[in-house]
């Protein structure tokens, strides 16, 4: 969702500034870290996010014209790279995408803390959960990756559709009644790429896993099922 100036005061803006700074002051240590350690999974997190905002869609007309729905891919960055080093892609991507698609970049830390701290906190919350649970692979992938990825965009929709409510950019009733069931049939596609993905990395890549421990995962010990 590509969020428009007129919906905000410039307090709004000042304070979203504010916070996105301190957000990424905070994560700049481990996310430069994670950039230079795993060059070829950044390059391919790029193509992943790029390609998953892409996939969008909004309604020509009626009371939600001028919401749009895309994938987010960020909990699969995050597994790929750490969640220090997902919101600085996911920040620095934004720039080049609310430019295209006429958002204006006023607007720009607004979207930036809707649409990215809140899958990022679903993953961290999966993957201390997860490693709680036993060092199975099917654990790993199934709630990292499938059920990790439909929370994820659940709850940034849930996000959304408050941000647009408390902003009156469109009825409270449309919002709560058809923009955010939306979002279920969204994290369908979420979990199921996402989860395949990781499945599939696991597999062949687990270099590009950032967040999949070898010596926990791949001992003798332990099986897949």
């Amino acid at each position: 969702m590509i969020f428009q100036a007129h919906w905000f005061s410039p307090a709004v803006f000042i304070a979203a500034w504010l916070i996105l700074a301190v957000l990424l002051a905070l994560c700049a240590k481990p996310a430069f870290k994670a950039f230079a350690a795993h060059r070829s999974a950044v390059t391919l997190a790029v193509v992943i996010l790029t390609t998953a905002w892409l996939l969008n869609a909004a309604p020509d007309d009626g009371q939600l014209a001028g919401m749009s729905y895309h994938l987010l891919a960020m909990n699969l960055t995050a597994l790929m790279l750490g969640a220090p080093a997902a919101l600085w892609l996911g920040a620095l991507l934004l720039f080049p995408y609310v430019w295209l698609f006429g958002g204006g970049l006023s607007v720009y830390p607004v979207n930036a803390l809707a649409l990215l701290p809140p899958p990022l906190a679903v993953n961290i919350v999966f993957r201390r959960l997860v490693n709680l649970l036993p060092a199975n692979l099917f654990i790993f992938i199934f709630v990292n990756g499938f059920i990790g990825s439909a929370v994820s965009i659940l709850f940034t929709g849930l996000v959304l559709v408050s941000v647009l409510d408390w902003a009156a950019a469109f009825p409270s009733q449309a919002l709560w009644s058809t923009a955010l069931p939306v979002f279920i049939l969204i994290a369908w596609a979420e979990a199921f790429l996402s989860g395949i993905t990781t499945a599939i990395f696991v597999a062949l890549r687990p270099q590009w896993l950032n967040t999949f421990d070898d010596n926990r995962y791949l001992k003798p010990a332990n099986k897949i099922w």
